[in-house]
């Protein structure tokens, strides 16, 4: 039914100068393609356990991210909990309220000591009065002389 004429030139996409590059498929490629036995992975496979000083640098790197990455989540969330309880006010800071002498005699503080203490903490040199004290408040804390003289 259909006749096939044949031509005595090449077809056009077989002309001079043109490129011969075939492309493959991917499942051609993962067929034809062997991973490379490293030595820590054929280590990994016979004994189970990974030995790092064999490990190619790219996969130290990428399993250190990772890690620090899981490391992270947890310290994140914690964090962030107890963020969240001390703005809503469900949470307070606790303010040392004495201290124990040589002899093994705990000695409470005045509320004047409290005050000197909490005032000489770091957490007050870097962030300033806490309004969720336990104890008392930042409202009920005194304001120094020096704090008067710069306003």
């Amino acid at each position: 039914m259909f006749k096939r004429f044949k031509s005595t030139t090449p077809p056009s996409f077989h002309k001079q100068g043109r490129s011969t590059v075939r492309i493959q498929s991917p499942e051609q490629k993962l067929k034809n393609a062997k991973p490379k036995e490293s030595p820590f992975v054929h280590e990994l496979v016979l004994t189970g356990r990974p030995n790092w000083d064999k490990a190619p640098p790219q996969l130290k790197q990428r399993y250190k991210g990772i890690f620090l990455v899981l490391l992270s989540v947890p310290i994140i969330l914690i964090t962030s909990f107890e963020m969240y309880q001390r703005l809503e006010g469900q949470s307070t800071k606790k303010i040392q309220q004495g201290e124990k002498l040589p002899n093994g005699v705990n000695r409470d503080f005045e509320e004047s000591e409290k005050y000197k203490v909490e005032k000489e903490s770091f957490m007050y040199k870097l962030f300033g009065k806490d309004f969720f004290l336990d104890g008392f408040t930042s409202k009920t804390m005194k304001a120094d002389n020096n704090e008067k003289e710069r306003e």
